[in-house]
């Protein structure tokens, strides 16, 4: 039977049909994608992967003999991520299931498949409220542009800012509101010695003020300088019980954005000590601040490792093959040079010694000159490593709470004996002498200094109340140990500023310290062009004024002195070790650390004239040194005194002094360093370096800070055991202190 349409017009029937069929579909497909498109892939977005980041040790730090010094303590800290706090698909998921689970056909029913049915529903109400009401005309244009762009889809998922916003500050309340059962639970002075409530954590999360100043500056097209936090540390410090409960009850209720992340807290055994060698770890990114804390961060933190996990819509772990563990790489831990027993008894005779003179700021250094260990260095103020208060010689204070004597808030952050630049007075005249008998310039065996006032530039430079009983001719190591400026400068003017300049260079004075701590750059000379220093300007620097350089380089001056010349480089870690005990690193001084700066007759020499400095005895060449305070009996003690006036707004105030007393004991006026680098350690003779510096008082070097150090060494004596030179005299000193303690008790 033949059709009676044509082949052509059936075609066309076809082609049609074709092409209803295909409309139909598509627009069943962008219905479908418009309607519940966006229900399935927020679904398929909650069947993720889930990270758990698995904390490194931190590797521990510990004294020259093995005495721990810092602890690892588990702990939580719960973080709010506003970038899912802002996200419209995440909020849904909590804001949905806080209401459904109030709902009866919630309550009638334990079937989970019929629950999550039910929170599905109630999001996707939700997600709809939130859209934006397209009219027809723009619904057909946006499907006419996803055609030929597939990013034009993105319209679909926009949503009205208003509603959004409801939803946010509702969702901010509902995580505050859980998370402050939590933080009920903290120590009250985490937070600022209050208890957060669930407004403050809503505010911190929301960051409303903020928000609204973005937006208003937007309204006027200004930029806004505001930043909005994106990482917002809401408890810190959770104890690991509670965090699995926050865990699971962040899970049940279907919030997205907060996590709660096990961490390592580090805590200092004995916090008061050793502030500013160790420094800390900063809270917020577990990254070392300041001392070896900072500058050995990379060897001590360790890689964190991290455990994948996939998850479903419930919050269910799902084996899957996918899951990958990789394990953490602990941290290296360190040895100090430090002595902790050393380190405690200058903290105590530091401040007691400071109570004594009503000074709250001073320093302390202990340096083994033949190896360069750093044994002790204190500084005060200091800070409480645990708690962050500050520390002072009279009390400690709240954080932020203390005021020093220029009327600043001081925090106890500053290294003293590293970060201050300051000009040393008489300690650094033993450089002026060395540098003459060094050169050849004067034979100490032959020539002679004295006294007598001098003026140079139109200066005149002068002993003050003592220059007539020195204004007679006295040895070169007399103008040492009665710390005579003309007779000072007199030996120098032997040299050239070139030759003397060379001797600061060998020193290493104007360098930076070659030590891992935070540190003063480099000293510095009143006149910054070096090539051109005036003639009074090298006098002044002679006896210790128109240059400034740290504590800490002072001390290395006199420890090459104590050693028979050599400059050593200052070693403040003795090893690195790895977590199974193994050496990491000797840390040893390589070739090039340690320079040979000075013959060592010189040194020989400017010993037997320190030791001078601390004769008691008032008879012989014009009686007793400026450190006799120092002195102790039986044993060879060595040093000098310093006293400098203070610069208090570019002005010197005689009524103020920096008073020092670097000293060296048990003083051996024929060592050799390359001899004793060549014994096996215990074999080497050790020659203790002890800067001590009170700044701020009325007195001298002689009446502050000599006293001090005598304290320390009679301690560090009793506790090495250290033989006596005259056995008889030691002993004899001994019973006659034993007396005076009993004393007072035979009168009460």
């Amino acid at each position: 039977m033949k059709t009676k349409i044509p082949f052509a017009g059936r075609c066309l029937i076809l082609c049609g049909f074709i092409l209803l069929a295909s409309g139909l579909i598509s627009a069943k497909l962008a219905d479908y994608q418009i309607g519940t498109g966006n229900e399935h892939s927020s679904k398929a977005g909650s069947e993720n992967i889930d990270v758990d980041i698995i904390p490194a040790h931190r590797g521990i730090i510990m004294d020259r003999h093995s005495e721990i010094l810092t602890n690892n303590i588990l702990v939580a800290e719960v973080k709010a991520d506003r970038v899912l706090l802002r996200s419209i698909d995440q909020v849904t998921y909590g804001l949905a299931y806080n209401q459904v689970i109030h709902s009866p056909e919630w309550q009638q029913t334990a079937d989970p498949q019929k629950r999550e049915k039910l929170l599905r529903a109630k999001r996707n109400e939700l997600l709809n409220h939130a859209r934006r009401k397209f009219t027809a005309e723009e619904r057909a244009e946006v499907h006419r542009e996803s055609v030929h762009n597939d990013a034009a889809a993105n319209v679909l998922l926009q949503y009205d800012p208003e509603v959004c916003e409801e939803y946010y500050r509702a969702h901010d309340k509902l995580v505050a509101e859980l998370i402050a059962r939590f933080a009920a639970k903290l120590p009250v002075e985490q937070n600022g010695g209050k208890i957060m409530t669930a407004e403050e954590i809503a505010d911190k999360i929301g960051q409303y003020d903020k928000v609204a100043q973005k937006k208003a500056a937007e309204a006027r097209g200004e930029k806004s300088p505001v930043q909005i936090t994106q990482l917002i540390y809401l408890l810190k410090e959770l104890n690991l019980e509670d965090a699995d409960r926050l865990r699971e009850t962040l899970s049940a209720a279907h919030i997205k954005g907060i996590t709660v992340e096990t961490s390592l807290k580090r805590s200092y055994v004995v916090p008061h000590m050793l502030t500013h060698i160790l420094g800390c770890v900063k809270k917020e990114t577990h990254a070392g601040e300041g001392g070896v804390e900072e500058f050995y961060n990379s060897y001590l933190a360790g890689t964190p490792g991290r455990r994948e996990y996939h998850k479903n819509a419930r919050g269910q772990v799902i084996p899957h093959e996918d899951d990958r563990y990789l394990e953490p790489k602990h941290g290296l831990n360190l040895r100090l040079t430090v002595d902790m027993r050393i380190q405690g008894i200058c903290e105590e005779e530091l401040d007691k010694g400071l109570r004594e003179h009503k000074c709250p700021v001073g320093c302390m250094i202990v340096l083994e000159a033949v190896s360069g260990d750093i044994l002790a260095m204190v500084n005060r103020p200091a800070f409480n490593l645990n708690t962050r208060e500050v520390i002072t010689p009279f009390a400690t204070y709240e954080y932020g709470k203390y005021t020093d004597r220029d009327k600043k808030i001081n925090n106890g952050d500053r290294n003293y004996a590293c970060q201050t630049s300051y000009e040393p007075g008489s300690t650094f005249k033993p450089i002026a002498i060395l540098t003459a008998i060094d050169t050849g310039k004067v034979d100490p065996y032959r020539h002679g200094t004295n006294g007598t006032p001098i003026t140079i530039g139109g200066a005149k430079i002068s002993d003050g109340i003592r220059s007539g009983r020195l204004s007679t001719g006295m040895s070169i190591g007399c103008a040492l140990k009665h710390s005579s400026n003309p007779a000072t400068v007199k030996v120098l003017r032997h040299c050239t500023w070139e030759q003397y300049n060379s001797y600061l260079d060998r020193l290493g004075l104007l360098d930076k310290l070659p030590i891992p701590l935070p540190a003063v750059s480099n000293g510095s000379t009143r006149n910054k062009n070096r090539e051109k220093c005036s003639e009074r300007e090298m006098a002044s620097m002679a006896y210790g004024y128109a240059i400034t350089v740290s504590p800490m380089h002072v001390a290395l001056v006199y420890a090459a002195i104590a050693n028979g010349g050599v400059k050593v480089k200052p070693r403040l870690v003795d090893s690195i070790i790895a977590p199974d005990g193994s050496t990491y690193d000797e840390c040893e001084h390589k070739p090039g650390d340690n320079v040979r700066v000075m013959k060592q007759s010189t040194a020989n020499y400017i010993l037997k004239a320190l030791l001078s400095v601390c004769d008691p005895n008032t008879k012989g060449e014009l009686g007793r040194g400026t450190g006799h305070t120092a002195h102790i009996p039986g044993f060879k003690v060595g040093g000098k005194t310093g006293t400098a006036e203070k610069v208090v707004n570019g002005s010197y105030i005689s009524k103020y002094h920096v008073a020092s007393f670097a000293g060296i004991f048990p003083l051996d006026e024929n060592i050799n360093w390359e001899a004793e680098m060549a014994k096996p350690k215990e074999q080497r003779k050790k020659v203790y370096v002890i800067l001590t510096i009170v700044d701020g008082v009325a007195g001298g070097g002689g009446t502050a800070a000599a006293p001090i150090f005598k304290r320390v060494a009679e301690r560090i004596i009793k506790l090495e055991n250290i033989k006596p030179t005259d056995p008889a005299a030691y002993e004899a000193y001994l019973r006659k202190q034993e007396e005076a303690q009993q004393q007072p008790q035979k009168q009460q």
